[in-house]
């Protein structure tokens, strides 16, 4: 079974520097806390400045657990993907470029607005300052596209222990976990949908490594299009309250699993909010807690060096 894998690599800077330890401790009317970052270290550039980079990371890792997975150091996807991942990769490159551009050109204004903010630290400001060839040769990207064999007995051997459903699994499970921890009221529509949809996307994606993926799909595509069909409707509640469920079941990875090789979720039936149903005794919340059990929090899944 072969594949790609994408290495991508990051290099930027921080924007700080050590700070000589005779200065933190000086009486000479430096404002430490105009400038410190963090204990020993001087904020040379301005924080805002450097923002597209963190978010350029952020969005690497976006795209390439999108439709892959996290392989030995790089991120594994099918070769149908492939022309798409590129393509995504090189706009966040065309991006990432635009933003250094940006950088070097604004260098010597950027200098100056600290300087302003912290005038009393302005010989170390601009002694410890880059220079634009220090930000030509320290920011930039790239990746390398490695294509690989799963049928390789040595990456067999290796993924013995910890099979690639599983890992796929753990980054599913890592993502409804990520949603269940952030507040979700005074959101329109079905809170949770799009991150069902999200899964289910990662799960065709990668279906090809393992049959389990492939139910999964199924299972959710079920509630997904429950979920759309009650959108707007008087049902649009109880089939939030599912879609909740659902995700409080995909916290962990080996209920994932579960339910990629059962092909479909064990869910209560709606209650309509008019008629009701002849033996809901409870409510649907109730209900969907009790068909799929609340999992404990997923393994998190480590985030990739740049």
């Amino acid at each position: 079974m072969k594949t790609v894998v994408f290495l991508p690599e990051m290099k930027a800077i921080s924007g700080t520097r050590s700070i000589d330890r005779n200065l933190v401790e000086a009486r000479d009317g430096r404002d430490l806390d105009k400038v410190l970052a963090s204990a020993g270290t001087i904020q040379i550039m301005p924080k805002d400045a450097l923002k597209p980079f963190g978010q350029a990371r952020k969005a690497v890792d976006r795209v390439l657990l999108r439709k892959g997975t996290r392989f030995f150091g790089g991120f594994m996807v099918a070769d149908a993907v492939v022309p798409e991942v590129q393509a995504e990769l090189e706009k966040i490159s065309l991006d990432f470029d635009a933003a250094k551009a940006r950088l070097i050109a604004d260098l010597p204004g950027l200098i100056a607005l600290r300087v302003s903010e912290a005038p009393e630290w302005e010989d170390v400001i601009r002694a410890n300052a880059p220079s634009t060839l220090d930000l030509a040769e320290n920011i930039s990207f790239g990746w390398v596209k490695a294509p690989i064999d799963l049928a390789d007995p040595e990456i067999v051997e290796t993924l013995k222990g910890d099979p690639l459903a599983i890992k796929i699994a753990r980054e599913m499970a890592q993502m409804a976990s990520t949603h269940l921890s952030k507040p979700q009221t005074g959101k329109k529509g079905i809170a949770g949908l799009s991150v069902l949809q999200a899964i289910r996307v990662k799960a065709q994606a990668l279906s090809f490594i393992d049959s389990r993926l492939g139910g999964l799909v199924a299972a959710l595509d079920a509630v997904i299009c429950d979920a759309n069909a009650a959108k707007g409707t008087p049902m649009q509640s109880a089939s939030a309250l599912v879609v909740g469920g659902v995700l409080q079941g995909m916290t962990k990875a080996s209920a994932i699993l579960a339910v990629g090789e059962a092909g479909a979720f064990d869910l209560p039936s709606p209650v309509d909010p008019i008629l009701g149903t002849p033996d809901a005794d409870a409510d649907v919340a109730a209900d969907a807690s009790a068909a799929i059990p609340v999992a404990t929090p997923a393994v998190p899944v480590s985030s990739w060096a740049f």
